[in-house]
């Protein structure tokens, strides 16, 4: 026999997962009847001042209950997952009052993330080097300095975030445009164990949703919801992360972005944003500062650009640049040169880009 907390999440997910019913939809028959166990006890022709008749009929229809016992058979499986819903003490207040927050969520992993100060990390599914890079050392150093990143487990710059955040105690929050029980994109499987065991998996949708297009937009919302600021490693002009940047000017958050190489096309969104007015940002210290974080003291430090006499060094600067074009500026015998770029990249202060180019990073 089901106890009152299980018979009220169940009324939560049968409407929740109720065909035409979206967080909108719910919403107001939540604000007009009170509550969601109050919305099934209503006639008909009440409900009809609220909603359409179809909508109607789909709520008083059994179409959701297979996902209903389905994501109940799911939360039982395992200590670390959860299914939360609007109403719950571990609900994110800052998600709750966007204007169209989830009515549920599936939570697997740690649930204290919740509680931490975050900062949304999103970008190019295309990333350069130095992009990778960028969002490692960025997510590494929050992370920290116990923020705790968001993003959206997709290939590129999501997948090196949370890479980054997950060596540090901030950890990562991984906010899934599918069913939490579909790992997509496929290259990304390993690490969506790493968030569960590690992290946090969070998900709006029905298990077994798959990745539609219209899915990711939306999951964009609670990315920017659940976090102080947005951050935009690399973008292209037009690419999805402008969607985020654009949800979180909607709900007053912070909209920060990292420049790159003006000849660098994945940099474009990054440099319109800065054009618009979001702050740029070169350090994690930037980001500390705009939102009155106290950093760690021992990782600020690390967080400027390291000053260097390298010639080396000095002479790459910090766009890609060819071994000829080096060995011509600095009269390096070939051998001489290509030992020297292995040493340094070894260290951590360059790499290799491919194609006979190489680029400093910063430390």
């Amino acid at each position: 026999m089901m106890n009152v907390a299980e018979n009220q999440l169940k009324s939560w997910l049968k409407l929740a997962f109720t065909p035409g019913v979206g967080s909108v939809t719910m919403l107001k028959l939540i604000r007009s009847f009170g509550s969601v166990e109050n919305v099934y006890q209503q006639p008909i022709q009440v409900l009809n001042s609220v909603v359409s008749n179809g909508v109607i009929k789909s709520i008083l229809s059994d179409n959701s209950s297979e996902a209903v016992e389905a994501a109940l058979d799911w939360q039982s499986q395992g200590d670390n997952r959860r299914i939360i819903t609007l109403e719950d003490d571990e609900y994110p207040q800052s998600l709750a009052q966007i204007s169209t927050p989830p009515m549920v969520l599936f939570a697997e992993g740690n649930l204290s993330l919740l509680l931490k100060d975050k900062v949304a990390m999103v970008g190019t599914r295309h990333p350069t080097t130095q992009g990778i890079e960028n969002a490692r050392m960025f997510a590494k150093e929050l992370s920290e300095n116990d923020i705790c990143v968001v993003s959206g487990l997709a290939a590129g710059i999501d997948r090196y975030s949370h890479e980054g955040a997950l060596l540090a105690e901030g950890s990562t929050i991984a906010v899934i445009g599918t069913g939490i029980d579909i790992q997509y994109p496929a290259s990304n499987r390993d690490i969506y164990k790493k968030i569960a065991d590690n992290g946090l998996i969070l998900s709006e949708f029905p298990l077994g949703a798959r990745p539609l297009s219209q899915n990711f937009p939306q999951r964009n919302r609670i990315i920017v919801g659940l976090s102080r600021a947005c951050l935009v490693v690399e973008s292209a002009i037009d690419g999805g992360s402008m969607i985020s940047a654009g949800y979180a000017l909607e709900m007053g958050r912070d909209v920060m972005a990292i420049p790159g190489s003006i000849h660098n096309q994945m940099a474009r969104g990054c440099h319109k944003l800065i054009k618009q007015g979001a702050k740029l940002i070169e350090t994690v210290q930037d980001v500390f500062e705009e939102l009155h974080f106290v950093a760690n003291k021992k990782n600020a430090e690390k967080q400027s650009v390291s000053e260097t006499n390298d010639p080396l060094l000095l002479a790459m600067g910090f766009d890609p640049i060819s071994l000829d074009s080096l060995s011509n500026e600095l009269n390096y015998d070939f051998g001489e040169l290509c030992g020297k770029l292995l040493e340094l990249e070894l260290s951590g202060q360059i790499v290799n880009c491919g194609g006979g180019k190489y680029q400093r990073v910063f430390k």
